[in-house]
């Protein structure tokens, strides 16, 4: 029985591919960005427009047939009705029961599925790619939440907006001429107080409909910035607790909610004057209109039929104004909101891709930074104008205290962050000319701050990779020392071992754990060259011997940039290279630096256990 309306339906929905890449930068105003984004709805929305004209002529015919009715029984004995216009009444039976429901289904069709199944995920699909592209320092600086929730927000958002100027403004448009038409016909004075009520209609939505899309990007913005601090705090929980009091954070989020009850009140307050006001338009169309009809009839201008086709029409005109109206607010509400959301989803590229760049070839692994300045667009911190060169296969240390540029020259290599001057080549190819995913492709990292996703052991250590087998991924946790407290893990839901989920930033598990899941990650890459930031800093002394020799074992034939406080871990590096302020000012091995008897040696001094001492490191 339903198996027709299946594929009817289904065929609906696969009019438009919600998936189809762009490679246009978005557009930061509301109206450019969602025209650039309409062209895979396109057969939909002709569809749509189409048979909304024809559901929307059929409503207008059917109040005016009721009309004519009034007028047919008027005017023919009773005897004489079916055979003066049996066929007129068959025909118009038709309409009412097939072409009215059937036009009815494939326009609701076409805006229910084959539109709001697919703009959301549409524009949130393309807003992700665009995302996705943006440099880590980008997402540096915004709260991860915020940026999260005008990427799921504005897919709702658009969705909304076109579908409401389909289902409301569209119909309500056709309507309108419509009943223009159908009282035109008849007199061209039966318009004019539906002229009158237009204008007004028009020039009240005009003078308020400005005010609600600020009050509603601001009220946006607000909700936005809410969000973003309640993830930003419950992410990082266990750090507020320890050293914020209840009532602070109960503070804090109080304010943050006022301020959007208050952003939100604005928005209310326009709805009820808006409301208020339609409701006495109302009142005026019912009053203008119909007395204006009455007053024909008495003039024997109009018939009683077309006096009770104004009666119903106005009725309907009354509920199609405050449908209208919602569709309005709905719309400019939404327009308000996407004003908000685009401050993140537009943001040009920090650093954009080049057209046809081409792939990292990497032969040795050698790395040559050339003038190297980075401050973060400060006057002091970063790099300084570092030269350093890195042949291939050569293994270096790199020490310094905090805020010694050590990060900083990591993030460029990676490409994190765009050098301010200088350049960075890799077998003789400067980064800055060759794909992105090429570059970090080819380089492996661990670091101090494990992170991982919220998903299996599995899909952690294979992440980026698809043509692993579970042989190669249970290998790589072996080498990492990982396999046995692996095979041992069960999540809330029942997984175990390599299918347990970690949590979110891998907080089921212990910082050594995560270390070792991360570490396998990088052995089981394989790339040819391996950072390590302080990667055995959060592992005990005896699983950091099996680790460190696993490490030896991995960075055999790979260039390797090693950063470590605890110096004993870098000791037996081919080249150790000591940063400060910026700047690189001793460079040699572990026996020659010491001997040098600088800044080096007076680290190595200041060790306890193995690390940096604080004294050092001020």
């Amino acid at each position: 029985m339903l198996r027709p309306f299946d594929i009817f339906t289904t065929a609906v929905l696969n009019l438009v591919d919600p998936y189809t890449a762009t490679d246009a930068a978005p557009q930061p105003r509301v109206w450019p960005y969602l025209r650039a984004n309409l062209k895979p709805l396109q057969p939909v929305l002709a569809l749509s427009l189409l048979f909304t004209v024809i559901t929307a002529s059929i409503e207008v015919w059917l109040i005016s047939y009721a009309g004519q009715i009034i007028d047919m029984l008027a005017d023919t004995d009773p005897q004489d009705i079916w055979q003066q216009h049996g066929w007129n009444l068959l025909g118009a039976s038709v309409v009412i029961l097939a072409l009215r429901p059937l036009s009815q289904c494939v326009r609701l069709a076409m805006n229910d599925i084959g539109l709001q199944c697919n703009i959301a995920n549409l524009f949130r699909w393309r807003a992700h790619q665009h995302l996705t592209q943006q440099s880590v320092g980008w997402f540096q600086d915004d709260l991860t939440g915020r940026t999260s929730t005008r990427l799921v927000e504005i897919g709702n958002h658009a969705s909304n907006v076109i579908f409401h100027v389909l289902n409301a403004l569209a119909f309500g448009l056709v309507y309108m001429i419509g009943i223009v038409t159908l009282m035109a016909g008849t007199d061209a004075r039966l318009a004019l107080p539906l002229f009158i009520w237009l204008a007004l209609y028009v020039g009240l939505v005009s003078t308020i409909v400005p005010r609600m899309v600020r009050a509603q990007e601001t009220f946006q913005s607000a909700k936005s910035a809410l969000f973003g601090t309640v993830v930003d705090s419950f992410s990082n929980f266990d750090t507020v607790k320890l050293f914020a009091r209840s009532e602070a954070i109960s503070d804090d989020h109080l304010v943050g909610l006022e301020k959007t009850r208050q952003s939100l009140f604005k928005t209310r307050q326009l709805a009820v004057a808006l409301r208020t006001t339609i409701l006495f338009l109302e009142g005026l169309i019912m009053v203008g209109f119909v007395g204006y009809g009455i007053w024909l009839w008495s003039t024997g201008v109009a018939t009683i039929g077309l006096i009770g086709s104004a009666v119903a029409l106005t009725l309907r005109i009354t509920t199609m104004a405050d449908w209208i109206i919602e569709a309005l607010w709905s719309i400019f509400l939404n327009i308000g909101s996407m004003r908000e959301a685009l401050k993140s989803v537009a943001q040009p590229l920090a650093i954009p891709p080049k057209t046809d760049a081409p792939h990292l070839a990497v032969n040795g692994g050698a790395i040559d930074i050339q003038n190297l300045k980075h401050r973060y667009g400060a006057d002091q911190g970063g790099l300084e104008g570092i030269n350093l060169t890195i042949r291939a296969g050569e293994k270096i240390g790199v020490v310094g205290a905090s805020g010694a540029g050590k990060s900083t020259l990591v993030n460029l290599i990676l490409r994190f962050f765009e050098a301010e001057t200088g350049r960075i080549l890799i077998d003789g190819q400067s980064i800055q000319d060759v794909d992105q995913d090429s570059l970090r492709a080819a380089i492996g990292m661990v670091s101090q701050q494990a992170s991982l996703l919220n998903r299996s052991v599995r899909e952690n250590i294979a992440l980026g990779r698809e043509d692993v087998t579970q042989a190669e991924i249970e290998a790589a946790a072996q080498k990492a020392k990982a396999h046995d407290f692996i095979c041992g893990l069960t999540d809330k839901n029942g997984r175990t071992g390599y299918e347990a989920h970690v949590g979110e930033r891998g907080v089921k598990l212990s910082g050594g754990q995560r270390q070792r899941i991360a570490l396998a990650r990088v052995i089981l890459k394989n790339a040819p060259i391996l950072i390590l930031d302080e990667a055995t800093s959060a592992l005990d002394s005896e699983v950091e011997a099996d680790i460190q020799a696993a490490l030896n074992d991995v960075m055999r034939n790979k260039t390797v940039i090693a950063i470590a406080h605890r110096l004993s871990t870098i000791a037996q590096m081919d080249r150790i290279v000591v940063l400060q302020n910026g700047r690189i000012v001793e460079e040699g091995t572990h026996t020659k630096l010491l001997a040098q008897n600088g800044l080096y040696a007076s680290f190595w001094q200041h060790q306890s256990g193995g690390f940096l001492g604080t004294e050092a490191m001020e």
